[in-house]
């Protein structure tokens, strides 16, 4: 049995995809299982032993012209298309296979969830806040909201396969191991130091938690002589990594910027905990089994994003007016973006004390 999934990006749920390819080997564990995402991702998936092929799509217009032809030759039995856009919908139509699926992104109840939100924005004049109250409150009654794995597995039934949500799985390549573990040697971080992670950036602004407050957290941290504090992300992340280190008193190690996509994965699985924000990165950590503190501001937990580890700890201060987007994209409609602002560093800091508390090394001082 040959399987294609579909899944061209974002990061975060092309990581969410992998509860999907266990779901299949479980009941399928003789299938080949291929992949097609595009390029800047699929180092996730570098010689996974559960996959048959990762097929990387790069991203300029051209490179697809010649994919359908590609595809076919593999003769695919099933196609599962999660991502469901133009691109994937013309995979399904010009490559041949028994079974197509493709999945619902429940966008309907995301969008109803934003709209009453939106409606419940402190922003909106005084004659309007009732009727827009009540309307928020009907349509809140309407979204029944569903994590983003379970719409990805819920096509699966078609197959006959009944999996559950999850935690996604990511293996960690042993070159990219070394890779960091040379830098921290450097750095002097051994075995016995707690590393903490902190991946402080995202694709949007809004999604970002303060940069005083990363810095406050950071600092207190740096205090226990047993912590090492190391800052993550990639080179799009380095201008808010600045504003954070000229924020600080104390010294972290910066690796914004400084490993690949593979490297990244081998350093949040380094780590004792990661400190982030609704982000990529935040489902790396669960995918390595890394337990998270995650900030939720313009988006919400219920829009199906949140972490899925044991002992992951999301902070959202549960403002009436989020979420005011599906992806955090818009800005502030209240112009005061307190869903960040009014998550503290002391609050950060006791997330993290509990976590690191529940295991065995020292925990924040």
């Amino acid at each position: 049995m040959k399987i294609l999934i579909i899944r061209l990006s974002s990061l975060g749920d092309v990581v969410l995809v992998s509860t999907v390819i266990d779901a299949l080997k479980e009941k399928f564990p003789n299938a080949d299982i291929s992949l097609l995402v595009y390029s800047k991702y699929s180092s996730l998936y570098y010689k996974d032993p559960r996959l048959a092929d990762v097929i990387s799509l790069p991203p300029y217009p051209s490179a697809f012209f010649g994919l359908p032809r590609e595809l076919r030759k593999m003769r695919f039995d099933t196609i599962l298309d999660l991502h469901f856009n133009i691109k994937t919908l013309l995979v399904r139509m010009l490559v041949p296979a028994g079974r197509k699926l493709s999945y619902r992104k429940g966008h309907w109840r995301r969008a109803v969830m934003v709209q009453a939100a939106r409606l419940r924005a402190p922003s909106r004049k005084r004659l309007l806040l009732i009727p827009c109250t009540l309307v928020a409150q009907f349509l809140s009654r309407m979204a029944r909201p569903y994590h983003t794995v379970q719409l990805f597995l819920e096509p699966l039934r078609r197959l006959g396969v009944k999996a559950t949500v999850r935690p996604p799985k990511l293996f960690v390549r042993p070159e990219a191991v070394a890779e960091v573990d040379e830098f921290l040697n450097e750095h002097g971080v051994s075995a016995q130091h707690v590393l903490v992670g902190i991946a402080p950036g995202a694709r949007w602004p809004s999604k970002r938690w303060t940069a005083s407050g990363f810095a406050e957290v950071s600092d207190q941290l740096l205090k226990n002589p047993d912590i090492r504090l190391i800052l993550l992300g990639d080179r799009t992340d380095l201008n808010f990594t600045r504003q954070i280190l000229i924020r600080m008193r104390g010294k972290p190690l910066v690796a914004t910027g400084r490993f690949d996509l593979k490297g990244l994965v081998a350093a949040i699985r380094r780590c004792r905990l990661l400190l982030t924000n609704d982000s990529g990165p935040m489902h790396i950590a669960t995918a390595v089994g890394v337990p998270v503190v995650a900030i939720f501001g313009p988006t919400h937990p219920k829009l199906g994003f949140s972490p899925l580890g044991p002992r992951d700890v999301v902070l959202h201060a549960g403002l009436p007016c989020s979420p005011c987007s599906l992806h955090g994209e818009k800005s502030c409609i209240a112009k005061h973006r307190q869903c960040m602002e009014q998550i503290t560093p002391q609050t950060a800091l006791e997330a993290i004390q509990r976590v690191l508390g529940d295991s065995d090394k020292p925990s924040v001082s």
